[in-house]
């Protein structure tokens, strides 16, 4: 066996550090390199999502104030129709609104077809009755003014030879 000059040994080492260098990207470095990627990856992903959740908070927080600020509107609008199943205050409103005028009223209910147009539900009233001019047109002041969506289909109004009005409302109301 010949011995080897420093200049072999050095060559020899730098191949052996070189192997081991080569051995150590291949096998560690690389795959440490690959699943910090990855995992950079899926974090970025999660922030995303992070940030859409919180996005969607916030809508969800500003949403729930609107709807606090806004209560009482909305109340007062689910009022606007009537309990298609107990349209009972409705009538005793139309009761009220005829004493009131001093008009006599009967009230009928009429079956109606929904539209392909509406929006809604509705029912629609025949109001009938009799009373001075003056005390029929209060009365229609106060259907209108009413705290009702309604809408006047159709109108008739007749004076007898008393002086008295006889009339007929046909009224749409729009129902929950």
């Amino acid at each position: 066996h010949c011995p080897m000059t420093p200049r072999q040994k050095t060559i020899v080492a730098l191949g052996v550090f070189a192997v081991m260098l080569v051995v150590f990207v291949a096998f560690v470095l690389l795959p440490l390199l690959r699943g910090i990627r990855s995992d950079s990856v899926k974090v970025f992903a999660a922030r995303q999502e992070l940030s859409r959740v919180n996005l969607y908070e916030e809508q969800i927080q500003k949403f729930e104030e609107l709807s606090r600020t806004r209560e009482q509107d909305i109340a007062r609008f689910q009022g606007l129709f009537v309990d298609r199943h107990t349209p009972i205050p409705f009538i005793e409103s139309l009761e009220k609104y005829s004493e009131s005028s001093q008009v006599s009223l009967k009230i009928t209910p009429v079956e109606s077809l929904k539209k392909e147009g509406d929006i809604w539900d509705s029912i629609d009233f025949e109001l009938a009755g009799k009373g001075t001019f003056p005390h029929v047109l209060s009365f229609v002041k106060q259907l209108e003014n009413a705290p009702y969506l309604l809408e006047f289909k159709n109108a008739v109004l007749q004076r007898l030879a008393t002086g008295q009005v006889d009339f007929s409302l046909l009224i749409k109301v729009y129902t929950k």
